[in-house]
């Protein structure tokens, strides 16, 4: 069980000792293999496989896995300019016990998260889902109770063989019934296998694009929801081979058509109180949610690095879409990068941060949330009005001239980066080894799309993850 802090030789015996109490269990439910995984900066799952036997001896210690994996970019490479990006240093990738899950029933493979240690038994200081933990132990020692959920948006597809485009391959209009039935028997897999691993998920249906549809997660611990994200999309993956296709969660599959998004929803409580509904403020939110969203809201700008990490992410976020590209926030407000909606019978207020995409690493960018919302709690700032309606047309001209129009967010990459860079709080709370490195990787993923037009870029990231480096 990987645990913040040394590996203490104890930790590594009761986690030793406590996996190979779990063996029949496993066995008994027909495993016979287990996949650990981490996600990389460039959003990238990458995954080391053991037989089930193996499990007391790696809870224990650990499995290889070399610090250049963090080098890897979007399409796979590695860019020689990063610090990572050498061959010598290994690191010990120990699975979380508790992440257990089955990934795929039929062939015997089941899932755990992993957090990466160094060889003497020290944390990793660059490793996400660490940073993501102690996060969540920083916002518990402030009272908070966050959970966080995801949506996931893919498109299913097959190579065109046209420069690499997706050719989608189920039928129906947006949102449309008539899709549900077209791939009523793919659906039917996916929430089965979902049911199998014991995701517990919200709903699923057709999305906007072609061939495009979204799952929601249920809200978990920020930990756990991050656990599942990578899980679930993993479970998508399987299943759309099953059927001979592919899923893509590019930001941008085709220029003619919207992208897929990865928005998370955000619950915060202290001591059992709601904080984002039942106040006297605005939408209803209290003092200390004002100060949570005030702080997200500043710090978007350089949010969006992490939220949105590739070049491609920027075609995506433009006025019209409902993709969120202005630093604005608003009630019920599709348009509006934080989007606070009000609850209802079955759910409490939360706010829904709506211009991540699925490059974006859930462990990095759900402890980097966790973060800011505690510091705008503790050193409350201003929140300005909701916006009401749709910004790109607010303050709008005769002559199409829009002087009164919200602020928008970085509209490249690069912009995005240079806010991160500046950010003293994201800063200190990453830690420099992990600060840095993500940044020299967004800057190696400029390096890597410098050149290339718009067609080229999306159609290097049309298949993400990669399809082949």
């Amino acid at each position: 069980m990987a645990i913040p802090g040394s590996r203490h030789p104890s930790l590594a015996q009761r986690a030793e000792a406590r996996a190979r109490l779990l063996l029949p269990e496993l066995q008994q439910r027909g495993l016979r293999q287990l996949a650990i995984t981490f996600v990389n900066h460039g959003g990238l799952p990458l995954v080391k496989g053991i037989p089930l036997a193996r499990l007391p001896q790696v809870a224990a210690s650990g499995v290889g896995f070399s610090p250049v994996s963090d080098g890897f970019g979007a399409t796979g490479g590695i860019d020689g300019l990063q610090s990572l990006a050498r061959p010598d240093g290994d690191l010990r990738l120990i699975p979380d016990l508790d992440s257990l899950v089955l990934l795929d029933v039929a062939s015997g493979w089941g899932w755990l998260a992993g957090d990466r240690f160094e060889q003497d038994g020290s944390p990793y200081a660059a490793d996400q889902r660490s940073f993501c933990r102690l996060q969540g132990d920083a916002a518990a020692m402030a009272g908070l109770t966050v959970n966080a959920g995801f949506e996931i948006e893919w498109v299913v597809g097959s190579p065109s063989g046209v420069g690499g485009y997706l050719s989608p391959t189920i039928g129906g209009s947006p949102y449309g019934a008539d899709r549900l039935i077209e791939g009523l028997d793919y659906l039917s897999a996916i929430t089965a296998a979902l049911d199998a691993a014991g995701l517990p998920w919200l709903q699923i249906h057709p999305e906007y694009g072609a061939s495009q549809f979204e799952l929601s997660l249920a809200a978990a611990d920020p930990l756990q929801a991050a656990d599942q994200l990578v899980c679930a999309r993993l479970i998508i993956q399987r299943v759309s081979l099953r059927f001979g296709w592919r899923a893509s969660f590019s930001p941008m599959v085709s220029s003619e058509r919207v992208g897929n998004g990865g928005h998370v929803h955000l619950s915060l409580e202290r001591d059992g109180v709601p904080l984002f509904g039942g106040g006297n403020g605005p939408g209803g939110l209290t003092t200390p949610g004002q100060g949570a969203l005030a702080a997200l809201l500043e710090r978007l700008p350089a949010l969006l690095a992490i939220a949105t990490p590739l070049a491609v992410s920027y075609r995506r976020l433009v006025p019209g879409r409902w993709a969120a590209p202005f630093q604005i926030w608003g009630v019920e407000n599709r348009e509006a990068a934080l989007r606070l909606i009000p609850g209802g019978p079955e759910e409490s207020s939360h706010l829904e941060l709506k211009v991540v995409d699925a490059a974006a690493n859930p462990y990095l960018l759900l402890g980097a949330l966790l973060a800011v919302m505690v510091h705008g709690i503790d050193h409350p700032s201003p929140l300005p009005p909701p916006v009401v309606g749709d910004p790109a047309r607010l303050g709008l001209t005769d002559t199409g001239e829009n002087p009164a129009a919200p602020a928008r967010l970085p509209r490249q990459l690069s912009e995005a980066v240079e806010h991160l860079r500046r950010d003293d709080l994201l800063a200190g709370v990453m830690g420099e080894a992990l600060h840095h490195t993500v940044i020299e990787s967004r800057e190696a993923e400029l390096r890597r799309s410098a050149n290339l037009s718009e067609a080229d870029l999306i159609a290097t990231t049309c298949w993400w993850p990669p399809i082949q480096a």
